[in-house]
């Protein structure tokens, strides 16, 4: 299952970028997405449907969770980030939904961009400890 997380959490950075660019996601991936029901495009729905109806919310605990503006961040950063947050938030383990936010960003990311993923959503994970 890991794998097919991991797959799945590629699939929905592939989809949400080029929103995040003001532009449309890749046709074939869309409609892989639509039709396909295995357990990767399944999750890659959850996460790719979440992080469009909580981008909000997402980006309010994110700012407040960072100590750069949310808004000044690369493009990939910032989806990568409300990946994990959403992640963080549906209750998957923080070590997990950290870790793999980390690799999104290794992969996709600029060289430093896995220590910004790392520290936000690090602080965003110990307040949801808090409340």
């Amino acid at each position: 299952m890991k794998k097919e997380r991991r797959i799945a959490r590629e699939l929905a950075l592939q989809y949400l970028f080029p929103l995040e660019m003001g532009g449309e996601p890749d046709s074939a991936l869309k409609k892989r997405l639509q039709n396909c029901q295995d357990e990767i495009c399944s999750y890659a729905r959850f996460l790719v449907r979440g992080v469009m109806e909580r981008k909000e919310e997402l980006e309010e605990r994110l700012s407040s969770s960072s100590k750069k503006n949310f808004h000044s961040l690369l493009p990939i950063e910032k989806v990568i980030l409300r990946l994990g947050a959403l992640e963080l938030l549906s209750g998957l383990k923080p070590s997990i939904a950290i870790n793999e936010a980390v690799e999104l960003a290794k992969k996709y990311g600029e060289p430093s961009s896995f220590r910004l993923i790392n520290g936000v959503l690090d602080t965003l994970a110990k307040s949801l400890k808090e409340v």
